[in-house]
């Protein structure tokens, strides 16, 4: 089975030289500690990455026991930046350079891997406050899902390009996903090369129950190659409101959601609307914001959706995903120090582990 990955967008890594010199040790160590024989890296690889030398950097990876079978393709720009926000959907999939890169990003994958399935997850389509055209979103895409065949028909290799739904974005919830594929996509039967990456932490600001999600999907017949496993942190008192306000921050983009006991939902842009959220929704039970944290820790005062992510898993297993990785991006704003969020990467993938039982990789 092909191991897991941790997605290496927590690292200050955008050039083929930044690859080489901070990726790759630090993930032979990872490997290492782990005791695993292999290990996956859920590679991102933005603009400033595209001239990559796929030889160079596989051979590298392999004296390390590291494989790529999977590309974190969403931010093209750089992600650690001191300030990303909405800048992390950009360019969207109603601009030309984003067809052009993630064509770019194939072409890198066949040669990193020979794994006959391969993903590359991408931003879901464009940033919600920009009411980017479906219709133009859909034709860029399906551009791509034409070529993806054309590659199948000529080597037998597939490559799923994996949208992956997010707060405030054209594709947000279960149900925008499948009424955008009964649109847009499943009629022109390129189904087959475009899927979704079903992230824990994104899926559970929905408050959509995991097992249902994935079956939701499931039924309306969308693939889903590959996970990124996380969970997102929750608010459920006042002792969690003002430790929920502590986390915000001006890097990423935190869209915050909050639910009544009666099932009301709001939502917010970010944790620096935290006020006028709780205004909105006074009788609130449990908010929760788009701060990734791992799968096997809890912030003080404030609770875990890791229960939910670890649902999501048996059912995202049971749905044939097997493309599976831990993703908190967040290592560098929890913690300044390399050895210690190298520690709770490992010990991130050890819960994933455990979570997948005896499937996918485990410890040797």
């Amino acid at each position: 089975m092909l191991p897991l990955s941790y997605s290496t967008n927590l690292h200050r890594a955008e050039t083929p030289a930044d690859l080489l010199t901070e990726v790759v040790p630090f993930a032979g160590l990872l490997r290492r500690d782990l005791g695993w024989d292999r290990l996956g890296l859920d590679l991102r690889l933005g603009f400033a990455a595209l001239d990559l030398d796929p030889g160079v950097f596989r051979r590298s990876c392999e004296a390390q026991g590291l494989v790529v079978h999977t590309l974190n393709g969403f931010p093209l720009e750089p992600f650690q930046a001191p300030v990303v926000k909405e800048r992390a959907y950009l360019p969207d999939w109603t601009d030309l350079r984003r067809v052009t890169a993630t064509r770019r990003l194939m072409e890198i994958l066949l040669a990193l891997s020979d794994e006959p399935l391969l993903t590359i997850s991408t931003v879901p389509g464009s940033f919600a406050p920009w009411r980017a055209d479906p219709a133009q979103i859909a034709a860029h895409l399906l551009t791509l899902a034409a070529e993806a065949r054309a590659i199948e028909d000529r080597t037998g290799r597939r490559i799923i390009l994996a949208l992956e739904p997010e707060p405030w974005c054209s594709l947000e919830t279960t149900w925008d996903a499948v009424a955008f594929w009964q649109r847009w996509i499943l009629p022109t039967g390129l189904g087959r090369w475009l899927g979704l990456c079903f992230d824990t932490c994104h899926a559970s600001l929905a408050f959509e129950g995991p097992a249902e999600a994935v079956a939701r999907l499931v039924a309306a017949g969308i693939p889903i190659p590959k996970a990124q496993v996380s969970a997102a942190p929750e608010a459920r008192n006042a002792a969690g409101l003002a430790a929920l306000a502590r986390l915000a921050e001006p890097r990423f983009l935190h869209q915050t959601a909050a639910r009544s006991s009666a099932g009301s939902v709001a939502r917010q842009v970010d944790l620096t609307d935290l006020p006028a959220l709780t205004a909105r929704l006074p009788g609130w039970t449990a908010i929760r914001s788009h701060f990734h944290i791992p799968l096997h820790a809890h912030l003080p005062d404030l609770a875990s959706t890791a229960d939910e992510s670890r649902i999501a898993v048996a059912a995202l297993r049971a749905a044939d995903c097997t493309h599976l990785g831990v993703e908190t991006y967040t290592w560098p704003l929890l913690s300044p120090d390399g050895v210690a969020i190298r520690a709770g990467t490992a010990a991130e993938l050890r819960e994933l582990a455990a979570w997948c039982h005896d499937g996918l990789q485990r410890p040797s």
